[in-house]
């Protein structure tokens, strides 16, 4: 599994070999996210998707360049539309497990985006400034690439929940730029 893979060199090289533990964690809750989801949709007899076009895109971008910073990167701004996604789905149904499942996904998430942000803290905070600004100006640039592609991918199931392009813009940026504040390696004590 290339995330693994890139996960340990990471941990060698920064020696904490616990990094994996929590990579394999990670994984696991995420397969669970992908596991029930599949139940809930074999049990409501809704047909599976087989490929998905913006999951090989992400797949893709971690496996041009293996370092935790650009799989951590894409991980934060899909786990911030994650949020804004699963919270559209949680309010336009009215299965009663389908709202439980999307809840514990927000939950699982909001963890999710901590543990990227805090990590992104990491792996700038020896940056130097400009370059960190730099950083942060190519991040945002390149989220608006999966703020549109959702919204074209996911819309409907958006609007069901809600939403507008305009207030789920606004959401999917709130989102991102609450992660950006505080990936930055000042706001932590080292």
């Amino acid at each position: 599994m290339h995330l693994l893979a890139t996960a340990q060199n990471y941990a060698q090289r920064i020696k904490d070999p616990r990094y994996v533990d929590v990579i394999e964690l990670f994984i696991k809750e995420e397969q669970r996210h992908g596991g029930d989801l599949g139940r809930f949709l074999d049990l409501a007899q809704i047909p599976r998707l087989q490929r998905n076009w913006g999951d090989t895109l992400f797949r893709k971008i971690r496996y041009a360049i293996p370092t935790m910073e650009i799989w951590t990167t894409p991980v934060i701004m899909v786990e911030t539309l994650a949020l804004v996604y699963y919270k559209a789905i949680q309010n336009a149904t009215n299965s009663p497990v389908l709202k439980q499942l999307c809840q514990q996904i927000l939950r699982d998430e909001v963890k999710h985006i901590r543990f990227q942000y805090e990590r992104l803290a990491v792996l700038h905070r020896n940056r130097p400034a400009w370059l960190r600004k730099l950083t942060y100006l190519m991040q945002h640039f390149l989220y608006y690439v999966p703020v549109i592609l959702v919204w074209i991918g996911h819309h409907r199931a958006l609007r069901a929940g809600g939403h507008s392009f305009k207030s789920y813009w606004r959401d999917a940026w709130v989102k991102m730029n609450f992660a950006w504040e505080r990936m930055k390696p000042e706001r932590y004590q080292w």
